[in-house]
């Protein structure tokens, strides 16, 4: 099963006022585990469980090559008619999409529900483009996606433009660039990564607190979704008292 809503959210328990664990995006894919009172329980494919609104599934129909690149994309009616926008995914999202000479700036997104839309070319990559970079590389586009999320809200268990929190943060600017990494602030539970001393991190590594977790970028400095301040924010990591005073150690990939 496929995610079919731009932002589908996923709760601990399966009820409305029950607390929100995740968010899967668009195209995303889960593995149905059992269902209840109009919902499913999930596993996505980076392992993590809850409970999503049974109608944001649906039936997989192709293998989806391509993902958003930009903070929100429009779908379209027709490619050439930006005045009628149904549907807005958000980066991230993964999407089948093909391409004819008679739309120079379009593809055309093929939707589980076997419907067609428009989406700007610009607006898109292969999902397997990230492959093939050098570490150097790679550690910087982490980093730069990361960065796309300055001024975002803070949202617990939130990982799209309409609010991210800290683990989710990290985990998109690794899972965009074609990593997965555990969803939560828990090295422990990330086997792909290694701990080191913070004095040994470079841009793209990890930091870990107690219950939190920023993306490094170099020369002391740091990104992170916070809680107490309400949004994704840069600063220098040894300026901040009350970071440092919970700060367990830093992580890598490399």
């Amino acid at each position: 099963m496929v995610v079919c809503v731009p932002v589908a959210t996923v709760y601990r328990e399966p009820e409305l006022v029950s607390e929100q664990a995740d968010e899967l995006l668009f195209g995303e894919e889960v593995e149905i585990i059992g269902e209840k009172g109009g919902f499913c329980h999930t596993k996505s494919d980076y392992g993590y469980e809850g409970w999503v609104i049974k109608q944001e599934l649906f039936e997989k129909l192709h293998d989806a090559a391509f993902t958003v690149t930009v903070p929100f994309a429009d779908l379209h009616f027709e490619g050439s008619d930006f005045r009628k926008c149904p549907i807005t995914l958000p980066m991230g999202a993964r999407i089948d999409v093909g391409f004819s000479e008679s739309e120079k700036n379009y593809g055309f997104a093929v939707l589980p529900s076997k419907r067609i839309y428009y989406i700007r070319k610009s607006h898109i990559a292969r999902i397997d483009a990230v492959k093939g970079k050098s570490e150097s590389e790679l550690r910087e586009a982490i980093a730069a996606t990361a960065l796309k999320y300055l001024g975002v809200q803070y949202r617990w268990g939130g990982r799209s433009f309409f609010g991210v929190d800290c683990s989710g943060l990290c985990f998109n600017a690794y899972r965009f660039n074609g990593v997965n990494i555990w969803r939560d602030a828990d090295i422990d539970r990330s086997p792909n990564l290694r701990r080191i001393p913070l004095e040994e991190a470079k841009t793209g590594d990890l930091v870990f607190f107690n219950r939190h977790v920023a993306l490094y970028l170099g020369e002391g400095e740091i990104v992170h979704a916070s809680a107490s301040e309400g949004f994704v924010k840069r600063e220098k990591i040894f300026e901040n008292e009350n970071l440092m005073k919970i700060y367990i150690t830093a992580g890598t990939l490399f």
